[in-house]
């Protein structure tokens, strides 16, 4: 039942009050059916409007953007397909670019797509604050960035009206024939709609699959549309002093040419898809409403999870800085998403790297030997795992001293061919890493493996290996040193803890990025959903066997850990960005 004022609604509005019985009789049960569907979903609703220009799509979103608040004390944002035009200088380069006629808003193809996209997953994601960009139809172009409304809220309800919001493509023998006269006479070749009608059917689903219901106002058939949208320019003549985009019945009657051919498909296609159908007479009066309200899947929010190696990926090679990775860093903390350090360090050092890092996540050790989740990091206890130290730890392998016997038994076949951190000590760790001594007095602190530098003759290196394995050693060689342990790798750990996310979050969906540079990198960059592979000053990328979802940095160290991470995450949440990699896959 409605038992909120509609006054106000309407004097803003500039409606008459006869628009106060179409908000009891249609819209208000249509605003209680949204709120009945916002309930059944883990995620901010979208609903989306469909309507032919002038059809009152605009309208319809403001009514219920103000009963969703106020009734119901939902919160709102409201946007429009319209205010994601592309900037007239933008629709100019098109112009000359593929066609004149592109100089003109409205049609696919005139609308920067990627950015209605990134504000819609933002906002349903969190990802706050976000900006709602505003296009000003009587100057012809997008606002200037102060103009725009910043949502700094989490939000409930999402609505999206536009005029070709649900539209389709269509076959590709029905453009040979014109079907205006704009089309005949100033698209003689067909180039212009055969884009339009390209770009419908690349880039517009990648937004139309946002939305979670489906609302059409379905005019009675394309003759309406001028009437009603020359009621929209008086209305704008009213409201503006500056009249230079306004358009007189003359330039109206050839603006609507450009939408014909879409609308009148769209009138044809979508009412049989859409949730809330109502048909419209010529007057614009509701006659009829069709509901098949929808079923909403369960949604699930993606919570990524980033492991990365440290040195020569997110640690510089040469000096094991990271400053040139502090901003996505901050912005991955605040987004929640959280870096999982894998790497070849032991306990100690990683920990004084989280430090530096401000890093409070758990941590992969020496090449996935160990997992150390710091204590009440998770609601429970992960099973398999013991107390120590503060950390639930998870060991893959036996202690180091097993694998220092193991190095023991094969020595005397390579005398002098290697050194292993036990043999140098901490003045030898500092010649071979250049690290200081507390530096490496933490080096040394290893706890599930040994460390190996070989300096001798590279073939008896491969025997040597041969040797360790055949004994039930397993070897991974990183950037420096051979690293002799038990059966573990960086993949196998990654896994577990990935499934230690899972079951601690199981309403959400874990998707994994690996990041690392040289070859003990590669069971966790072959395992995760995603590998980034940082190149490396001094040696060749490591050799994985995965194509998809691959991606190779353009630079090396942690600015290519930066680029790479802002590149994989804007592309995978906006598949229609054009930061999407391309060219640079495996």
């Amino acid at each position: 039942m409605l038992d909120i004022e509609l006054t106000g609604f309407l004097s803003q509005q500039h409606l008459p009050d006869s628009y106060r019985q179409l908000i009891k009789d249609w819209f208000a049960p249509l605003t209680e059916a949204i709120k009945t569907h916002h309930k059944s979903a883990k995620l901010p609703l979208i609903v989306g409007i469909n309507g032919a220009q002038g059809s009152g799509k605009s309208t319809l979103a403001a009514c219920l953007k103000f009963l969703l608040e106020q009734q119901y004390q939902l919160t709102t944002a409201s946007l429009s397909l319209d205010d994601f035009y592309f900037t007239r200088a933008e629709r100019q380069q098109l112009a000359k670019a593929v066609h004149p006629l592109l100089a003109t808003r409205g049609v696919p193809g005139t609308h920067d797509i990627s950015l209605a996209r990134k504000t819609l997953t933002d906002l349903q994601q969190g990802y706050l604050p976000v900006w709602l960009p505003r296009f000003d139809k009587a100057s012809d172009d997008r606002l200037p960035a102060e103009f725009a409304e910043c949502i700094t809220e989490p939000v409930d309800i999402i609505i999206l009206e536009g005029w070709c919001l649900g539209s389709e493509a269509e076959a590709e023998t029905t453009l040979s024939r014109p079907i205006n006269e704009l089309e005949s006479s100033e698209d003689k070749e067909g180039r212009w709609r055969r884009y339009v009608n390209k770009q419908l059917a690349l880039t517009y689903p990648n937004l139309f699959d946002l939305i979670d219901v489906w609302i059409m106002l379905k005019a009675p058939s394309f003759d309406c549309v001028f009437d009603w949208r020359m009621e929209q320019e008086t209305k704008l003549r009213q409201r503006h002093t500056q009249q230079g985009h306004i358009m007189d019945e003359k330039k109206l009657a050839r603006f609507i040419q450009f939408y014909q051919r879409i609308t009148e498909q769209t009138l044809k296609q979508l009412p049989a898809k859409v949730h809330y159908l109502f048909e419209l007479d010529s007057h614009r009066q509701i006659i009829k409403l069709t509901s098949t309200p929808p079923t909403l899947s369960s949604m699930t929010q993606t919570q990524w999870l980033i492991f990365t190696d440290m040195d020569g990926s997110l640690l510089d090679h040469h000096n094991y800085h990271f400053d040139e990775a502090v901003p996505t860093l901050s912005a991955l903390e605040e987004h929640k998403v959280p870096v999982i350090p894998v790497t070849s360090k032991t306990q100690a050092e990683v920990e004084l790297l989280r430090d530096s890092l401000h890093n409070p996540h758990p941590f992969i050790v020496e090449n996935g030997a160990a997992v150390f989740i710091p204590k009440g990091y998770f609601p429970q206890q992960p099973a398999d795992t013991t107390e120590k130290d503060g950390y639930w730890v998870k060991e893959f392998v036996a202690p180091r001293a097993r694998w220092q016997s193991l190095i023991e038994q094969v020595r005397p076949h390579y005398s002098d061919q290697f050194k292993t951190f036990a043999d140098a000590g901490i003045d030898g760790i500092i010649a071979m890493t250049g690290l200081n001594v507390h530096a490496a007095a933490r080096a040394a602190r290893r706890q599930y493996g040994e460390p190996v530098s070989w300096h001798g003759n590279g073939n008896l290196k491969h025997q040597f290996i041969e040797e360790l394995t055949t004994a039930g050693a397993h070897i991974l060689e990183g950037g420096r040193f051979l690293h002799v342990s038990g059966d573990c790798d960086k993949g196998r750990a990654l896994r577990w803890l990935e499934q230690v996310y899972q079951n601690a979050d199981a309403d959400k969906q874990m998707h994994s990025l690996a990041i690392g540079d040289s070859q003990n990198d590669r069971a966790m960059l072959e395992q995760a959903d995603h590998a980034l592979l940082i190149r490396s000053p001094v040696h060749p990328l490591p050799d994985v066997c995965r194509s998809s979802n691959l991606t190779i940095s353009t630079h090396t160290g942690p600015k290519g850990w930066a680029e790479g991470v802002n590149l994989i995450l804007d592309a995978t949440l906006h598949p229609d960005s054009p930061k999407q990699p391309r060219g640079n896959h495996g």
